[in-house]
């Protein structure tokens, strides 16, 4: 706990604390503003000066816009359990805190508070898209579809409905996307293994710190190419694809497989050595 300062002490730590955020911010290191953010939360919360609830709200929803948007959802889930503990129940808290719960693969948990936000006067899109996500999970495959067109009733344009598609038909599209490779890119991938799943598996999910996005489009796994193999099947090179997940990005089957080749070439990228930023340059982040 910090110690009891003057409260000159206590604005100059809060002030330095913040300058520290936005120049994480302004460099785009967002990772590392979430962080400072979270200090600056702790020292607000524990000095001496006085905030009115107003204040404090207003500070609580800027801290969870920013940690929505570096997509820290275990800050989120912090931030909106304190938020309800001192600010008392409201459904934007309950709805962070379901989302971030969501995001972190607790699923059980998430569907609890997202279902009770249903028979409340909330028409957050999202509420449904997460339950929707949620029952293809159970493979309750019709109540995900009402859910998927409830949030597209509501928001048509961010909530679109999921093409159609089957395992072997992203299997035959990406055969196809692979023969558009550069032939010294294909003769390095044309032993690398390449599964289609629907969605990552609570496992998979689990495994990696922070959790996996349960909507990630695609994942490449193991060593890449260049570095000393190894004997551990988990280093062994491969790249799963989730379905699902990139139909529900989509809108038709044209853009499917647009989506499923820049998918498809991001993972190959990461295979190859390249870094996010490389990716990005390349047209493939």
């Amino acid at each position: 706990m910090p110690r009891e300062l003057p409260t000159d002490d206590w604005t100059e730590t809060i002030g330095r604390r913040y300058r520290r955020f936005v120049d994480r911010m302004q460099k785009g290191e967002l990772n590392a503003a979430a962080e400072e953010f979270a200090r600056l939360c702790h020292w607000m919360q524990k000095s001496s000066l006085k905030f009115s609830n107003r204040m404090m709200a207003a500070f609580t929803e800027g801290w969870l816009e920013v940690f929505w948007q570096c997509r820290r959802w275990d800050l989120v889930l912090k931030v909106s359990e304190d938020a309800e503990s001192y600010f008392g129940d409201d459904p934007e808290w309950r709805f962070a805190r379901g989302e971030a719960l969501f995001y972190l693969g607790r699923f059980d948990e998430a569907r609890e508070i997202l279902e009770k936000l249903t028979h409340e006067d909330f028409d957050e899109p999202m509420v449904f898209y997460l339950l929707a996500c949620l029952a293809e999970r159970r493979h309750d495959e019709q109540e995900a579809l009402r859910l998927f067109q409830t949030a597209n009733k509501l928001d048509s344009k961010s909530m679109l409905v999921p093409v159609p598609v089957n395992e072997q038909e992203v299997e035959t599209l990406y055969r196809e996307c692979l023969d558009e490779l550069p032939e010294k890119i294909a003769w390095h991938v044309k032993e690398l293994p390449i599964f289609v799943d629907a969605f990552p598996s609570d496992e998979l999910i689990h495994s990696m710190d922070p959790p996996l996005d349960p909507l990630v489009l695609g994942v490449f796994l193991g060593e890449p190419m260049g570095n000393e193999p190894t004997p551990w099947p988990s280093d062994q090179p491969r790249i799963l694809l989730f379905h699902k997940n990139i139909a529900k990005i989509a809108g038709d089957f044209d853009a499917l497989e647009d989506e499923l080749r820049r998918t498809l070439f991001h993972e190959v990228g990461h295979y190859l050595g390249f870094d996010e930023d490389q990716l990005e340059e390349m047209g493939l982040a």
